[in-house]
């Protein structure tokens, strides 16, 4: 839920001016500087095991938190919770903690907590270098703490802006850790369900910060009888078509996710209308035609065949995440070093220099809706583009049925 309801504040630091409020504890933040690590090997070579371990039903008690850390500023603040940086008292290394108050939630919201219940089962069983860490877990009657690696380096899309260059190898070494890490988590079993670029943070501003997926609260285990899900949740434009029709699904929905996120990290811009409409079959093959804006043009066979099967509308056909990341263009055999993406530039564009607000984001030339934009991010600065090309050029979208720009939000909670 954006910028209300039942928020909880941010893991990352805000370097905007503060967190905003969403459901699952993710929102905009601190945008990231320097360059990034691209080394070939990632989290490809991450051998997924399965985690036997009894995930307990309650942590220590909450004063066991300050006997182990030093509870320091307020990162960031929701409406359920607040968000602190704090510090080992043995070892002096940082952390963020989240401090869920459960007596701020209402008693009509329970599977909130019940949720945050199953992201601290699934962040126990996570262990990969391209998964955000939970160090520890404390809860009590009142409150339960949520000890949590710092991500220091703001959202990856707003990294790929200031960078201002990305070639497809480098796009390449970027989308191979974050399929490594959806491959490991599809290994056992865990669906992520809200896949999108706001929820893929860089470790640091220094000179190689580690990509890495973060906020699992709207996660599902599945089970022995319980392969599927059915719940309508997630956020807009990154819905796959098989939960716009209203059906059970299973881990594609994350693969199509992965699909829509690269095609905006190779072109700048979202590749289908962002509407959360049910659809019928017939419907969903007419909506989610694949095209290229021009300025795209120019990407290479391999990056168009990747995307042609990760963005395919019938689930059985779509690739796995374990089949993605054996791609060549993911395995970076047929990147090219030398074709630079038009996609920074395509979101540079919409900042505003003379804005009395730094880092504030322009409404697209449509003028169709203006809000205050002093805490947009290149992620949610896309969906201003990508209404931009679906008006100016007419490329690839069905029509918007009059709703405009719409910005990131959940459709549904459960």
């Amino acid at each position: 839920m954006s910028g209300g309801g039942g928020g909880t504040a941010d893991l990352r630091l805000a370097g905007r001016g503060g967190a905003a409020q969403q459901f699952g504890g993710t929102a905009a933040a601190g945008r990231g500087e320097g360059r990034f690590g691209a080394a070939a090997g990632g989290g490809r070579g991450f051998a997924a095991k399965t985690v036997a371990r009894e995930v307990p039903a309650a942590a220590a008690a909450a004063g066991t938190v300050l006997v182990k850390y030093e509870m320091k500023e307020v990162l960031g603040v929701g409406s359920t919770s607040k968000c602190y940086r704090c510090v080992n008292r043995r070892s002096r290394k940082e952390f963020a903690c989240k401090v869920i108050d459960k007596r701020a939630m209402d008693p009509k919201l329970k599977p909130l907590l019940d949720q945050f219940h199953v992201e601290i089962q699934v962040l126990q069983l996570l262990r990969h270098p391209n998964i955000i860490h939970m160090e520890d877990v404390f809860e009590s009657d009142v409150n339960i703490h949520m000890v949590m690696e710092i991500m220091q380096g703001g959202e990856l899309f707003d990294y790929v802006v200031e960078k201002g260059t990305l070639s497809e190898s480098e796009a390449s070494v970027i989308v191979r850790k974050v399929t490594s890490a959806l491959a490991y988590m599809h290994s056992l079993n865990i669906i992520h369900r809200d896949l999108k670029p706001e929820n893929l943070l860089l470790t640091s501003k220094g000179a190689a910060p580690e990509v890495k997926i973060i906020d699992f609260g709207l996660a599902k285990v599945l089970g022995a009888g319980d392969d599927r899900a059915q719940s309508f949740l997630g956020t807009r434009g990154y819905l796959a078509p098989e939960m716009l029709q209203r059906e059970s699904y299973n881990k594609e929905v994350d693969v199509w996710a992965l699909g829509v996120i690269v095609f905006v990290l190779l072109c700048g811009c979202l590749p289908f209308d962002d509407d959360s409409k049910k659809l019928n079959r017939a419907g969903a093959f007419q909506k989610f035609v694949l095209r290229f804006p021009r300025w795209a043009q120019k990407l290479s066979p391999g990056a168009k065949d990747l995307l042609s099967k990760l963005l395919t509308v019938t689930p059985q056909a779509r690739l796995t995440a374990k089949r993605a990341l054996e791609h060549p263009w993911v395995t970076g055999k047929v990147a090219a070093a030398d074709n630079y993406l038009e996609s920074p530039r395509t979101l540079r564009k919409l900042r505003v220099g003379s804005s009395p607000k730094k880092g504030a984001w322009e409404v697209c030339p449509s003028n169709r809706r203006r809000e205050s934009m002093s805490s947009f991010s290149a992620s949610q600065a896309l969906k201003e583009i990508s209404f931009f090309w679906r008006k100016q050029s007419g490329e690839g979208w069905a029509g918007d049925g009059g709703g405009g720009v719409y910005h990131a939000r959940y459709v549904k909670h459960f």
